[in-house]
């Protein structure tokens, strides 16, 4: 601990020369002088090692032993910067290392996120920053508790959240909250109804009371087979003995008529030859972005703009908030150009197609269709008029929930 101190505060050898260097001796033990590792080279002359802080009572007790008194060489951490009193900029590099060390250890550089699957990080992130927490927060101000108890209020799949600081790294640990399997009820009440207009083909109901017939036309939202299934005498007379409600489950298939409609300009603009680029650069620290670039980055609607990240990483991964950013933007013009119509066409045919295949789902199917083009104004238009069978029933819950039937 003493080599320590010493290194730290520094020290200094010295040479004492005199017809009684002893008497120099006496001093130092009479005033509680502190020194060591002495060297006698001869009678009238020794050097010892004492405190850099102490030269200048050194120089004082030399005197009034009527001895001459000779610095040899420094040692420790004042010496080490006086071998530079000369380069400026490399002191005071090496001090704004040493002060930046201290200050920037206070803050946090690196989040880390944990035991999350369903929330993702950036969300969980972005909650705290709204706290007022993330890369750049002075560690020692945060108050944990607080901190994840208001972001628990604010994540509600979260069933609990810890923020642990160690230097200029913090965690996050997270648990979620879990959430049972939804298990389908197969007693809730729900009836078929139809999704779409269309004219009945085929009605296969496994249960529930069937409300329409073969040839029966109906509209979107009507019912198709009830949840409310009846017991009626055998008598002929119809009488409803009992009723009860049920999940209607079956299958309705329908011939329903759509009509979609598209358009497409045929004539647009196409980007031609780069006409010149040039590069910015900027370096970002923390939450604050220096420019080393006069105008805004903002560029014309003619410009393709590419940006590339480097950021300062450490041996494991580690990614610090310092970062250096280069800009390229390159200028283009643009011409113009047109769509040729069997383009066109071909572009609004397949477009109408997936519409329809979304529509009718992979059941159903397509019994006839009429495209037709229209041209207008530079504007072609496509009309698809199309013939399906496809099932149309859906399930809705008598609660107001719905599923595909």
């Amino acid at each position: 601990m003493r080599k320590i101190v010493n290194f730290l505060l520094g020290s200094i050898r010295i040479q004492v020369t005199g017809t009684f260097p002893e008497r120099f001796l006496n001093l130092c033990g009479t005033e509680n002088f502190r020194f060591w590792d002495v060297q006698q080279h001869d009678a009238h002359t020794l050097d010892m090692t004492i405190p850099i802080t102490s030269l200048h009572r050194a120089r004082g007790m030399a005197k009034k032993a009527m001895c001459e008194l000779e610095e040899l060489e420094g040692f420790g951490f004042p010496a080490f910067l006086y071998r530079f009193r000369s380069r400026y900029a490399l002191v005071a590099g090496l001090l704004l290392a040493i002060f930046g060390a201290i200050v920037v250890s206070r803050f946090v550089l690196v989040v880390d996120v944990t035991g999350n699957a369903a929330i993702s990080d950036s969300v969980i992130l972005t909650e705290l920053e709204a706290l007022g927490f993330g890369v750049g927060t002075y560690g020692p101000g945060v108050n944990s508790r607080e901190l994840s108890n208001r972001a628990l209020l604010r994540l509600r799949g979260l069933s609990y959240l810890s923020v642990n600081i160690s230097g200029i790294r913090a965690e996050v640990v997270v648990r979620e909250t879990e959430t049972p399997p939804e298990v389908e009820s197969r007693w809730q009440a729900a009836d078929i109804v139809a999704s779409t207009d269309g004219v009945i083909v085929d009605v296969d109901a496994l249960t529930g009371k069937v409300m329409v017939e073969p040839g029966a036309a109906v509209l979107a939202g009507e019912v198709l087979i009830s949840s409310l299934e009846t017991h009626e005498s055998g008598d002929g007379t119809g009488t409803v003995l009992s009723s009860q409600q049920v999940r209607a489950e079956g299958e309705v298939w329908a011939m329903t008529s759509r009509e979609l409609r598209a358009a497409t300009p045929l004539g647009t603009l196409k980007k031609g030859e780069a006409d010149g680029s040039r590069t910015l650069y900027s370096v970002k620290i923390l939450k604050q972005v220096i420019k080393f670039y006069a105008d805004s980055s903002i560029s014309a609607p003619t410009c393709d703009k590419i940006k590339n990240t480097y950021a300062l990483t450490l041996p494991g991964g580690v990614v610090l908030p310092l970062a250096w950013e280069k800009t390229t933007l390159t200028e283009h013009t643009w011409e113009r150009a047109a769509l040729d119509r069997a383009s066109g066409e071909e572009f609004l045919r397949q477009q109408l197609d997936r519409r329809l295949a979304k529509l009718i789902g992979e059941t159903g199917q397509v019994m006839a269709r009429d495209l037709t083009f229209r041209e207008e104004n530079g504007v072609l238009t496509a009309c698809l008029n199309v013939s399906c069978l496809e099932q149309i029933g859906k399930t809705v819950m008598l609660d107001g929930g719905t599923g595909e039937g």
